[in-house]
Parts: C-alpha cells; structure tokens; sequence
C-alpha cells in the first residue's frame, strides 16, 4: 500500500473513533439524565405515611414538599407548596424556586423554615428518595430538619414528616 492510502485510511478510522467517542459520551450523559425519571417518583414509605397524615391532619393541610410529593398529598385532600393543576397554582415558577433552593436546598433551617412559612405550610414534606422540586434531582439534605428549633419530627419510617414551629 502507498503512503497516501494509509494516510486516507488512518483519516477515516481516526475520524469514525472520534464520532463513536462523542456519541458514546452523549448517550451516557442522556442515561444519567433520565436515570432519576426511570426510578419510582414516590417511595414505598412515602405512600404508607399517608396512612398517618389522615389520622393526624384536617383536609387542606399544606405540606412544604416537592413536586411529586404534592401530588400524592393530593390523593388524601392534602396540599403539597407545589404540584397538582399548575394552571391553578399562583406563582408556580417561584414555588418551584424557593423550594429547590431555599427550602430543601437551604444553608440553614432557619431559611427553610421562612420558605415553609411564606406558604402557610404547617409541615415539611421530607422522602427517602431523590426530590425534585422543580428544576433538577437532588439528594435530601436532612440535616436542615433534624435537630432544629425550626422543625419537630412526628413521623419517621424511613420518609419523614416534620411540623413546622410557628
């Protein structure tokens, strides 16, 4: 073979592993990103917990919570601080804001504590799963809650339920 053919071949094969390299990155960063939508959006403890937010709250309780969360306060006439009809929902962009960043994503429980009280919430609506309060994924920070002159637990199995001090 000349020169210029394996120099034309080595272009092709250099190019085809650049293409494949790409492409093989897009498709890992797609799986990432759909990973968190794959998985149940509510947990197993989070559904047995309705069983005490019936017995222990009056309908249209409000709950600070996250999207899915709200949705599933929902099921037993409760209100999440976000999910249900969005078309009916004031101020849906900021809620999804302050609750991403300034209540499950606060640096400390005070500012959370003002989050749940500038929406009326009488308690914190905080799972065992990945939350999504409206912009990405995010881990439960539970430090926020527990141990706070903010927050009292009164509920745990694994999904936790806190009150919120007035």
């Amino acid at each position: 073979m000349r020169f210029d053919e394996l120099a034309r071949i080595a272009s092709v094969v250099a190019i085809f592993a650049v293409v494949a390299y790409f492409a093989n990155q897009d498709l890992e960063s797609a799986l990432n990103q759909a990973k968190p939508w794959m998985n149940p959006v509510v947990s197993q403890n989070e559904v047995a917990a309705l069983g005490w937010v019936k017995a222990n709250t009056a309908e249209r309780t409000i709950f600070a919570s996250d999207i899915f969360g709200g949705e599933l306060l929902m099921s037993v006439l409760r209100e999440g601080t976000e999910g249900g009809d969005w078309a009916i929902v004031p101020n849906v962009v900021q809620r999804m804001h302050d609750m991403q960043y300034d209540f499950y994503e606060a640096n400390s429980s005070e500012q959370a504590w003002r989050i749940a009280l500038k929406y009326n919430a009488e308690y914190a609506w905080v799972p065992d799963r990945a939350l999504f309060p409206g912009f990405a994924w995010k881990g439960v920070n539970y430090a926020i809650f527990d141990n706070s002159p903010y927050f009292e637990k009164v509920f745990d199995n694994g999904h936790r339920i806190y009150k919120v001090k007035k």
